[in-house]
């Protein structure tokens, strides 16, 4: 940092030096916040769906199926 630029931000009046805290404090939590989602993405791993075949439809009667466990 520029010396000269630290002296203004030392000379500003303190609203101004809080906005500046809040504004670097928002870009830090941005730059986490965009890291984190890099770091989510690198942890995903791709998968391919495989698609088969269970055989025909099964309809099943509710009725008759409750009736066969005595219910």
């Amino acid at each position: 940092m520029d010396i000269s630029t630290l002296n203004r931000i030392k000379s500003a009046p303190i609203e101004d030096r809080i906005q500046f805290m809040e504004a670097i404090l928002q870009s830090l939590k941005n730059d986490l916040r965009y890291k984190n989602i890099e770091a989510d993405k690198a942890k995903l791993k791709q998968f391919k769906v495989r698609k088969f075949n269970l055989g025909e439809e099964i309809k099943a009667d509710r009725n008759e199926i409750y009736s066969e466990r005595g219910l």
